[in-house]
């Protein structure tokens, strides 16, 4: 069970960075920029010019012919990306010009203008034009993977997380990022040996502030993952236990951490085993998960914690945190 579900979390990791435009997306109608009715009036009349002339339905139906997306959702809410699309058509000259802009959770992370067509178009050949431009844009700069999210939100540099290549007889198998920025980037380790032994490495920003009580701060992630294990048993229909309740635990170089220790039961499967550790470097949550016992994996928590190194804290945690500060004081 929890070697399933360390196996699910990086999948998800690696999916998220290479099938990059699969997500569902929101789509909206908005209004055009001034940069965008400029280069309309530029070409005739301003009066000629004319907002919406094609309308959001025929663009949501160019993005439903792409099938590059999980789902599309017009109007819709309780997506990360959103599609703010805008419009305008100078009738004169046949010219249409649409403006899209990304946006992930309310923050814009890219703005594409693009312009066509003859005037014998139909507005729903116009609208497939504009967005076969966009699509081209997206597919070639990668706008939705999370090396570029990461970067346009300005979140942590993981080029700068250094990890060791091994540990004891475990090799370093990839690192990879997550679709959120917020739960960080995770490195997995594997045996030659021993393909149900891994160790996987978790390093990402907590969402508190940098004087946070350590101790609280690490016994809650735990709490996190104890409540996700103890769901995804309840589906494998195994028993859950721990042979021991989590702890403060004290690495090499008295680095303090707290270590969490799971067993997985059934009748009719081997006995599972899972052994998670976190420490808290820089700004950073280390999150360190085995599946073996702690008898055989204090050593190599004790080994990657002393050697791993952080990336330093990014501006979106530093604005985010500012924020937390002033909430809690009133500001």
């Amino acid at each position: 069970m929890l070697t399933l579900l360390m196996t699910l979390w990086f999948c998800n990791a690696f999916a998220s960075e290479n099938a990059y435009v699969h997500h569902p997306l929101a789509v909206y109608s908005t209004y055009p920029s001034g940069t965008l009715k400029a280069r309309c009036e530029a070409e005739g009349s301003q009066t000629l010019c004319k907002e919406d002339a094609v309308s959001i339905e025929d663009f949501v139906s160019s993005l439903e012919k792409s099938e590059l997306f999980k789902s599309l959702a017009p109007f819709g809410q309780g997506t990360d990306y959103e599609l703010l699309i805008a419009n305008i058509g100078n009738p004169l000259t046949g010219e249409q010009f649409a403006e899209f802009t990304l946006q992930w959770r309310g923050l814009e992370i890219n703005t594409i203008s693009t312009t066509c067509c003859e005037t014998l178009l139909t507005h729903q050949r116009t609208a497939e034009e504009l967005v076969n431009v966009w699509i081209n844009e997206i597919v070639n700069r990668k706008l939705f993977s999370s090396a570029f999210l990461f970067s346009a939100i300005q979140a942590s540099d993981y080029a700068q997380l250094l990890v060791p290549e091994h540990i004891g007889e475990f090799t370093k198998l990839d690192t990879q990022l997550y679709a959120d920025p917020f739960s960080g980037a995770i490195t997995r380790y594997t045996h030659a040996q021993f393909e149900d032994a891994l160790v996987d490495v978790t390093v990402y920003p907590f969402m508190d502030t940098l004087s946070a009580k350590e101790s609280e701060l690490l016994r809650e992630q735990l709490d996190d993952d104890l409540e996700r294990a103890s769901r995804v048993a309840m589906s494998q229909s195994l028993t859950l236990s721990q042979p021991a309740p989590a702890a403060p635990y004290s690495a090499d170089n008295d680095i303090q951490g707290w270590r969490l220790s799971l067993k997985a039961e059934s009748e009719t499967a081997p006995t599972i085993y899972a052994t998670t550790y976190v420490f808290k470097r820089g700004d950073k949550i280390v999150k360190v998960a085995t599946t073996f016992p702690a008898q055989f994996s204090d050593s190599i928590a004790n080994e990657l914690i002393t050697a791993i190194h952080v990336p330093d804290e990014s501006i979106l945690m530093k604005n985010i945190r500012q924020l937390l500060i002033n909430s809690k004081s009133g500001g």
